[in-house]
């Protein structure tokens, strides 16, 4: 109200572009609008749009941003509503905050072009960067990239399908475990094997070869090579080295000392 006031009479609708927000705001609130809002829309805008001078928040709305009253109505509420969802959020990975941003994600899938939808965009934008941190945290070394990491964290929470190199992304995300129960034990050294297996088809995501060189450097903590005795180890010759497998599953056979 105050900044409508403080605009020249017969200022026209280019003035109220400025407005935008704060109208917004106002049709999204839904309360009974001061009559004086009416008559300052009438000074400001009457000798410019005479008989189709707007004298409701919602029709005023609509002569700024291009978009029906009607349809005003329908999308603000919801879309102002998880707009302060999302600023509210103090942690990206959980159940209730992935659930946030997928309402989020779908709004903004529907929305008309207005401020509301802007500043969605951008808390959306900055939150998923928040997730994504966290996730490449949750699977390093495998990174998970900003654009991906919303897919990620639904299928993690079983919100959604898996996404591409979702099995890279479980070994990535279990491999930790596996490290603080080694030496494994034959079960569990099937069941690492048994996801190996999986990620090895898909190869063909960026973080495969970088699990791969993760598994080779813990390899020897997971499976530690026994002790030989004294004249084995001499015919043995040098100590075997992690070899350098192609594949995952690979890499999780049995290494053989020597081959007397």
């Amino acid at each position: 109200m105050q900044a409508l006031r403080a605009m020249p009479r017969g200022s026209g609708p280019g003035a109220l572009r400025g407005l935008a927000p704060l109208l917004e705001a106002a049709v999204a609130e839904d309360t009974d609008v001061d009559l004086r809002f009416r008559d300052e829309l009438i000074r400001v805008l009457g000798p410019v749009m005479g008989e189709d001078t707007p004298v409701t928040v919602e029709d005023a709305a609509a002569c700024v941003t291009g978009v029906e009253a009607k349809l005003l109505v329908a999308t603000l509420p919801p879309l102002r509503a998880v707009l302060a969802e999302v600023q509210g959020l103090k942690f990206s990975l959980t159940h209730e905050a992935v659930r946030v941003l997928s309402r989020a994600d779908a709004c903004l899938q529907q929305a008309p072009k207005l401020v509301t939808r802007v500043e969605l965009e951008r808390a959306l934008g900055a939150a998923c960067e928040r997730l994504a941190a966290e996730l490449s945290r949750l699977h390093a070394p495998v990174p998970v990239p900003v654009e991906a990491a919303l897919g990620v964290a639904r299928g993690l929470f079983g919100d959604g399908p898996q996404p591409r190199g979702a099995a890279v992304l479980e070994m990535a995300r279990g491999l930790d475990d596996f490290c603080r129960r080694a030496p494994l034990s034959t079960s569990d050294l099937e069941a690492l094997r048994e996801l190996a297996r999986r990620a090895d088809e898909e190869r063909e995501t960026p973080g495969w070869p970088l699990l791969l060189e993760r598994l080779r450097t813990v390899r020897p903590r997971l499976i530690p090579q026994k002790p030989l005795p004294p004249l084995y180890r001499s015919l043995a010759g040098a100590p075997a080295r992690v070899p350098l497998a192609g594949s995952l599953e690979a890499l999780l056979r049995p290494m053989h000392v020597c081959d007397h």
